[in-house]
């Protein structure tokens, strides 16, 4: 009878092993919330792999810092293009957007490559009893076929694109802050102009009040030119404005709208190349930046078109593990389980189908793109050669007459010789040539900012050696010359 119960009272106490079991159970939890805590410190994380780079000089890639913008805000008020470019290069946020999106898509080419992690797993069929099961196992995943190097080789596409996006990035910050450079330059001009006409208006009326005085003239005559002189100076008085407004526009383009600018230090009368329309289309499809992102658009979609190919070829999932069975007698069991998917109805059919569409879809992008840039190239050289033609007859032929006009007919005017409506017609046609040359001056150096643009050109003003750029031309023959005033 005792024996019997000492019998009874073993079967009753739990099975050693089940000690071994749960410590087994827990050594395997403990192992996996290990593998899988992020590491603490920075440097323990995958470092950077070495990206498709791009040969192009004078892109800045480093972190920008951030007392920079108070220190323009503060420094020496700047004058020079070069130093507003230096200014936007630091500070300008569309620059810093593009270089996180470089940063963006390198961290998702080494993601790309990543080995899928390991599975751990403790578990118990039937937790209690003389039959309890306890099993520890560990899968992992094989990736066949090259997945994960496709995968990658289509990520790192992206980051040659995303590149050379921040070189079209960078040319566009450039070509804001130019224009707002010398729209500003040509605000200052027309001040000076308008100085000069209100000048002009002053003497006239001057003298219109000397001859009513001297009894050769109205006081109808007074009155007129009194209106001339007040309209000559509210266009003074709104000409300001546009040199407070053009100030701004400069500082926003920099990227610090709160900097101080005062007078810009430049030639607005400089000499500029010519360039050829056919050499011209062709060097901006070769150079910019646009067609060469959208080469690399089309390299990443035939590696994604090679991953999507080989995505039907399954992966295949290891499995191998300990279960110890309690019981009399206690059994120790190995695990082992070969998983993979049979690619029977699913053959990645439609995105393969997709993948070669894109790859057409992104050829005929970049043809747009190129068809785009050559158009955008004609129109800039017709605003060009027009306006260039323009600055130089006006510079060299039409203001001078003009100036010269209006100085002759105001001496016959004090003198008596001609009336105040050829004295008017004479100050009339001055303010429209001096505010037609001010315009073409504008639309030259708009259209030179953006052939530079297109061009991506560091140098602006560009020089004559730029590229399609033609060699200085000598004077105009006699022949095509104005016919000298009579």
């Amino acid at each position: 009878m005792q024996r019997s119960q000492r019998c009874h009272d073993k079967n009753l106490r739990p099975p050693r092993c089940s000690l071994a079991a749960v410590t087994l159970l827990a050594l395997l939890v403990a192992a996996s919330w290990a593998w899988c805590t992020p590491p603490i410190r920075a440097e323990e994380w995958p470092e950077k792999i070495a990206p498709l780079r791009i040969s192009e000089q004078g892109v800045p890639l480093g972190d920008v810092p951030h007392d920079l913008a108070e220190q323009a805000v503060h420094g020496p008020t700047p004058e020079r293009l070069t130093e507003f470019i230096e200014l936007a290069e630091r500070n300008h946020p569309k620059l810093r957007s593009a270089r996180a999106a470089i940063e963006a898509a390198r961290g998702k080419a080494i993601q790309a490559r990543l080995y899928p992690n390991p599975v751990m797993a403790g578990f118990s069929p039937q937790i209690a009893g003389n039959e309890s099961q306890w099993s520890g196992t560990v899968a992992q995943d094989l990736v066949t076929a090259g997945k994960l190097r496709l995968a990658q080789q289509a990520a790192l596409r992206e980051v040659q694109q995303s590149e050379y996006l921040f070189i079209r990035a960078r040319f566009d910050v450039l070509r804001d802050v130019r224009q707002s450079y010398y729209s500003l330059l040509v605000s200052q001009r027309r001040v000076e102009i308008y100085t000069l006409l209100f000048d002009i208006a002053k003497r006239s009326y001057d003298i219109g009040h000397q001859l009513a005085e001297a009894g050769e003239g109205t006081k109808a005559d007074v009155l007129f030119w009194s209106i001339e002189r007040d309209r000559a100076e509210v266009r003074l008085l709104n000409s300001s404005v546009y040199i407070e407004t053009g100030r701004r526009q400069l500082a926003t383009a920099i990227g610090l709208p709160r900097v101080d600018i005062g007078t810009l230090d430049a030639n607005l009368f400089q000499k500029l190349p010519s360039f050829d329309l056919k050499n011209l289309q062709e060097s901006v499809v070769q150079v910019n930046a646009t067609p060469r992102a959208a080469e690399a658009n089309i390299a990443r979609a035939q590696w994604a078109l090679e991953r999507a190919a080989v995505q039907p070829i399954p992966n295949i999932n290891l499995m191998g593990g300990y279960q110890r069975q309690v019981g009399v007698p206690a059994m120790d069991q190995g695990l082992v389980q070969v998983m993979m998917t049979v690619p029977l109805f699913d053959r990645n059919q439609g995105n393969i189908r997709s993948a070669r569409a894109e790859i057409a879809s992104s050829r005929a992008a970049l043809r747009i793109t190129e068809l785009d840039l050559a158009t955008q190239a004609a129109q800039a050289i017709a605003l060009y050669r027009t306006s260039q033609r323009l600055v130089e007859w006006y510079e060299e032929y039409i203001l001078p007459k003009a100036r010269e006009t209006v100085s002759l007919t105001q001496a016959l005017y004090s003198e008596g010789e001609v009336t105040f409506l050829s004295l008017l017609q004479a100050q009339r046609i001055l303010t429209e040539t001096e505010l037609a040359f001010v315009e073409s001056q504008a639309d030259r150096w708009n259209s030179a900012v953006t052939i530079a643009d297109l061009l991506q050109l560091e140098e602006f003003p560009p020089a004559f050696q730029a590229p399609a750029g033609l060699p200085q031309q000598p004077p105009a023959p006699e022949a095509i010359r104005p016919l000298p005033a009579p």
